[in-house]
């Protein structure tokens, strides 16, 4: 299947980001959680949504980078994204800190897209980088508030757009990547206020992109 260049380069800066330090999490530990949420994405005998990825033998590294509990919030999320709470996003933000979570659920949106992406159009998904060496940059607005629409902190001004769209803005370089991913995913933002909006000539149209969108949302029990 031949895929479009923008979808694929896309996806490809993305799989590439994933091994370049963050704001909160270097390289090797951003890699070595993306590696945690692949697994859990194809675990043929997946843990309940209680347990920890950490408890069981041989699940993560012996001697990890990143804490073992971040590993079992990655697990969680990737795996039984349905279930998680307002109480359970406090503890793991009171555990980890609201902004390296942020940062987290980046990574697990990331490997998500890219990896079922890839196996729906039946190719491989793609071998992960090296990680890039270097220390997080703790990038984060100065603007930080707390919003109605998200458990996250969001940059100010909060809830003048859609929960989703303001959900990675306390951490920049996970919110420019997934607006890139977006873009070539859905669609661009600046276009979402167009009805008439179509990709290319002979495309979706704007109801039928919407139709699509929205069925893949039922079916994954995306709701916000």
């Amino acid at each position: 299947m031949e895929v479009r260049a923008d979808l694929a380069d896309a996806h490809r800066d993305a799989w590439t980001h994933l091994a370049e330090p963050g704001s909160w999490w270097t390289g090797e530990q951003r890699l070595e959680l993306a590696k945690t949420v692949l697994g859990a994405m194809s675990d043929n005998e997946p843990i309940p949504p209680w347990g920890s990825i950490s408890a069981v033998d041989g699940r993560i590294p012996d001697m990890p980078t990143a804490p073992a509990f971040a590993h079992d919030v990655a697990y969680r999320i990737a795996r039984h994204a349905g279930t998680l709470t307002e109480d359970w996003y406090k503890k793991a933000s009171e555990e980890l800190g609201p902004l390296p979570y942020v940062e987290l659920v980046g990574i697990v949106t990331t490997v998500a897209a890219v990896s079922r992406f890839s196996r729906s159009v039946g190719a491989d998904v793609p071998e992960f980088p090296s990680p890039v060496p270097g220390e997080p940059t703790g990038d984060a607005p100065d603007d930080l508030v707390d919003p109605e629409l998200n458990w996250v902190p969001v940059a100010a001004p909060a809830d003048q757009t859609a929960a989703v769209m303001q959900a990675y803005t306390a951490v920049p370089s996970e919110f420019q990547n997934y607006l890139q991913m977006a873009s070539a995913q859905y669609m661009p933002a600046a276009e979402m206020g167009d009805p008439a909006w179509m990709r290319r000539e002979g495309g979706l149209t704007r109801p039928q992109t919407e139709l699509v969108a929205s069925r893949v949302a039922q079916l994954r029990e995306c709701f916000y």
